[in-house]
């Protein structure tokens, strides 16, 4: 399973405020809370969680379909300095890298670690969608996860 998200900083900066009251208490645990008190970038580290949240989320409903989006509920248990985490949705672990440069952020996940090496970066649109509305590649049919936001987009599969 995989899945991937991508945030314009830009954009998120302009149209967002997570400083308002209560929203870092809606979406984030007390341990990823503390990592935005303590980041030096807390913009940032905010969109960072959230993007790996988001990618969990789509990679999630490969294995267990549910029209619900509870983000408190994805765990981000570590992140290390390459921005490669370790997160838990409802026992399930995932493994996440994210990439920030260049006013985005860019995440990917997937169940087994080994799957890293067999990302393939889809450079087209053309993809349908399941039962679900779950995206597939159209010619084969297989799982893709597709993110966008703001300047960017971004189609993702497992060879």
């Amino acid at each position: 399973m995989i899945g991937n998200d991508v945030v314009d900083l830009v954009v998120g900066r302009k149209e967002s405020n997570w400083k308002r009251k209560g929203f870092l208490n809606k979406l984030f645990t007390t341990f990823e809370q503390d990592l935005i008190q303590k980041a030096p970038n807390q913009d940032e580290m905010v969109w960072m969680l959230w993007s790996i949240k988001e990618s969990v989320y789509k990679a999630y409903q490969r294995i267990n379909y549910n029209e619900g989006f509870y983000p408190i509920k994805i765990e981000i248990i570590e992140i290390n300095d390459q921005k490669e985490s370790v997160v838990q949705l409802f026992g399930t672990l995932f493994y996440g890298k994210t990439i920030v440069e260049n006013d985005f952020i860019k995440t990917v996940v997937v169940l087994d670690k080994s799957d890293f090496n067999r990302i393939q970066y889809i450079k087209t649109s053309d993809y349908s969608k399941n039962k679900n509305g779950l995206p597939i590649e159209l010619n084969s049919n297989k799982p893709i996860s597709v993110s966008h936001h703001g300047r960017i987009n971004e189609i993702v599969g497992i060879l």
